[in-house]
């Protein structure tokens, strides 16, 4: 079975900077690696395809001045992006695939976040709050929603998760794709949908059962 993994998961750098992104597959037969590139809410735009015996191929409006990339052996190729502005904050991919194949594996890509070029760029941890369920969402349809909403971190780097009594919880989450932009800071909005059942049971455990949203360690309780 291949697989590919992108290394690291996430990356902040200054503008002016450099960045190094690496790729590694553990089926050293698939030929052609292929570079990805998507900014928030668009589609996939490749950057390059390179392969074992053939020269660096980059697409229009991407050079290798830039987007340098390597490749030491089959089974692993790194980026490095060069000189990094505004412009280049994206999760970037690769792709590989072999020359009979019509399989692609993609990894699981980076998200490159730039910060200006000064310290003044203060990273700022979110303010977390969980929004209780509407009566009338439970009354007609005999669901409960709960949103997490994070607001006021910088930069655009983000996990959110939820856990029910200590657990965590993955069935009727659903996060934002993106997070959003307001005046320097982002913000970030999860749900969670539980049965109204569910949440009566709660209400009927020990003292200590809650629901909490996850975020950069910050904890925010709603107890049921």
């Amino acid at each position: 079975l291949a697989w590919l993994s992108s290394r690291p998961c996430s990356a902040s750098v200054r503008a002016g900077e450099s960045v190094e992104l690496s790729c590694y597959q553990n089926y050293t037969t698939l030929a052609f690696m292929y570079w990805y590139q998507q900014h928030p809410r668009n589609g996939l735009k490749l950057v390059a395809s390179i392969s074992t015996w053939m020269k660096n191929s980059y697409e229009e409006g991407y050079s290798e001045v830039k987007f340098e990339i390597s490749r030491d052996n089959n089974g692993h190729s790194v980026m490095t992006i060069k000189n990094v502005t505004s412009k280049d904050a994206a999760i970037y991919f690769c792709l590989q695939n072999s020359v009979n194949s019509e399989r692609l594996y993609f990894g699981s890509g980076t998200k490159l976040t730039v910060l200006g070029k000064t310290k003044n760029d203060k990273i700022t941890p979110p303010t977390v709050a969980i929004f209780s369920p509407s009566k009338q969402e439970i009354q007609q349809k005999s669901k409960a929603t709960l949103v997490c909403l994070a607001s006021g971190f910088y930069p655009d780097h983000m996990k959110l998760f939820w856990k029910v009594n200590g657990a965590e919880r993955t069935e009727g989450v659903g996060t934002d794709e993106f997070s959003t932009q307001n005046e320097g800071t982002y913000s970030l909005t999860s749900r969670l949908r539980i049965s109204h059942h569910a949440a009566q049971t709660r209400n009927h455990k020990s003292e200590g059962s809650s629901i909490k949203g996850v975020v950069m360690g910050k904890n925010t309780y709603v107890n049921m």
